[in-house]
């Protein structure tokens, strides 16, 4: 459903169809919530993204989102050791 959404506005010249891309999670019938159309931007060159959408689409069509997360203490502990080649044994110890 993305991918078709971004060829027929010209985001991309791949045609899902074409390639038989077809996304199988949005053809699900227990979903409950409609399928979104995201795409992830090098922070490089997103201000010419946000620009272009901007001027394209009108400043009040376009908004940025943002997420975060939180880590416990037990996986903030273990992706150190694991950034530093130390066990999980270890981390889970500390």
């Amino acid at each position: 459903a993305g991918s078709l959404v971004a060829y027929s506005l010209k985001i991309t010249d791949l045609d899902p169809l074409r390639y038989d891309l077809l996304f199988e999670r949005f053809l699900n019938p227990e979903r409950v919530s409609m399928p979104d159309f995201d795409v992830d931007f090098c922070i490089a060159g997103r201000d010419r993204v946000i620009d272009y959408v901007s001027r394209t689409y009108g400043r009040e069509a376009v908004s940025q989102i943002a997420t975060f997360g939180t880590m416990a203490a037990k996986g903030a502990i273990r992706d150190v050791a694991r950034v530093l080649g130390t066990s999980y044994g270890l981390a889970d110890r500390i």
